[in-house]
């Protein structure tokens, strides 16, 4: 969700980006092609100021101004693998992301971060032996970064904290057993306080109220831990996967004890993401089995209302001169694997004046396309891209 603009929603899948201007009233779909020729696979995705989009990819960073229409790639971080990228609450012009670099044969982990959203460089040096798997900021201290990672050898999982910015790091062991670390949370008025979920074992989800330090095991799970989310004041968590949904409330302890956490509400409903903003719960389902693609729950959780469905997606409307031209050409067959119509376009042009989709449609635009017949795509997986919490599935 755009940290300025709560009426601005970006959304990853497995076939595109999607956005909607409105708060999910009608949605707008850009191909991977606009972002990387290559395609992607999942890729980390953040909004920061402006309303301006950045894409984690195997080969860099893309960036994008607020209508999506034309990505230009960072040139700092040509060739490496982009794995996460996060940004501040408190000042959306400020994130950072988190890449795995590989010198002479062995992984390195890399941070670098921006303060404008477009221009991208590093403060630290290389951290060797580290591969790179989230990367979270404390709301409530900016310079605090947690870096969850693996080493060299992906066999061991361990914790970077770096309290100014990413320049110098400490390394904190992870959970006992666990070989996958990864971050999830960082409290909004603790910084001490973060949240972890393991994959390896799988469905584990830990807090550390010593800023990493140590762990305490809060919630264990048959199936892995698709979604997560912390609530806007940090007193709920929700967690959910293939078996449903969880609310978790944090009861304040002492310095001994630490927090205590307690169920209030479930929903049998499976989720593949969850995100929490002042706006609701969100959460990605499966359309044939939830009546929704992505949902909302104004009640913590209890209920889920459609937000949106993949037969109600548009085209995008980009001028022909931008790299989401490339769109319209992919747009019918896209269509039909996914149940929507192939004759209308989208919303990019709502973009704020100035950007590239101004007001402008794309010409040709609608089912000027070839129509490609085959099996449908196999898998139309949706992960929301808000601030908050993002999903995360790389090993």
């Amino acid at each position: 969700m755009d940290p300025a603009d709560s009426q601005h929603i970006v959304v990853r899948t497995t076939f595109g980006l999607l956005q909607s201007f409105d708060a999910g009233s009608s949605w707008s779909w850009l191909c991977e092609s606009a972002i990387s020729p290559a395609g992607f696979q999942d890729p980390e995705i953040l909004v920061t100021t402006g309303g301006r989009i950045a894409v984690g990819l195997p080969d860099g960073v893309a960036v994008a101004d607020r209508s999506g229409c034309q990505w230009t790639r960072v040139p700092g971080l040509a060739n490496d693998n982009v794995i996460d990228l996060v940004v501040s609450s408190g000042d959306p012009a400020t994130a950072f992301a988190a890449a795995a670099v590989t010198v002479n044969g062995s992984f390195n982990g890399l941070v670098v971060g921006t303060t404008d959203g477009e221009s991208w460089s590093a403060d630290g040096a290389l951290l060797p032996d580290t591969y790179p798997l989230t990367i979270e900021v404390a709301p409530s201290r900016p310079q605090r970064l947690y870096l969850g990672a693996e080493d060299g050898n992906l066999e061991t999982g361990f914790i970077d904290v770096s309290d100014d910015g990413g320049i110098t790091w400490t390394m904190r062991p992870g959970p006992a057993g666990v070989d996958a670390v990864y971050i999830s949370a960082v409290d909004p008025q603790n910084p001490d306080r973060v949240y972890l979920r393991s994959y390896f074992p799988e469905g584990r989800l830990y807090v550390s109220e010593d800023g990493a330090g140590t762990w305490n095991l809060i919630d264990e799970s048959a199936v892995p831990l698709a979604g997560f989310a912390l609530s806007p004041d940090g007193q709920r968590i929700a967690l959910g996967g293939s078996s449903g949904l969880t609310i978790l409330s944090r009861t304040p302890g002492d310095a001994a004890s630490g927090s205590a956490y307690a169920v209030t509400t479930t929903n049998p409903l499976p989720v593949s993401c969850l995100t929490w903003t002042a706006e609701g719960l969100f959460a990605c389902a499966d359309e044939a089995t939830a009546g929704f693609t992505i949902g909302v729950s104004t009640d913590e959780g209890g209920s889920f209302s459609p937000l949106l469905h993949l037969a109600n997606l548009k085209l995008a409307s980009c001028p022909a001169d931008t790299s989401a031209a490339a769109c319209t050409a992919q747009w019918c067959s896209t269509a039909m694997a996914i149940g929507a119509s192939c004759v209308a376009t989208g919303d990019a042009a709502q973009a704020g004046p100035g950007d590239v989709g101004d007001g402008t449609v794309a010409p040709g635009s609608g089912c000027a396309c070839e129509v490609r017949q085959g099996p449908p795509f196999p898998a139309l997986g949706v992960a929301l891209a808000m601030i908050i919490s993002r999903v995360r599935r790389r090993r």
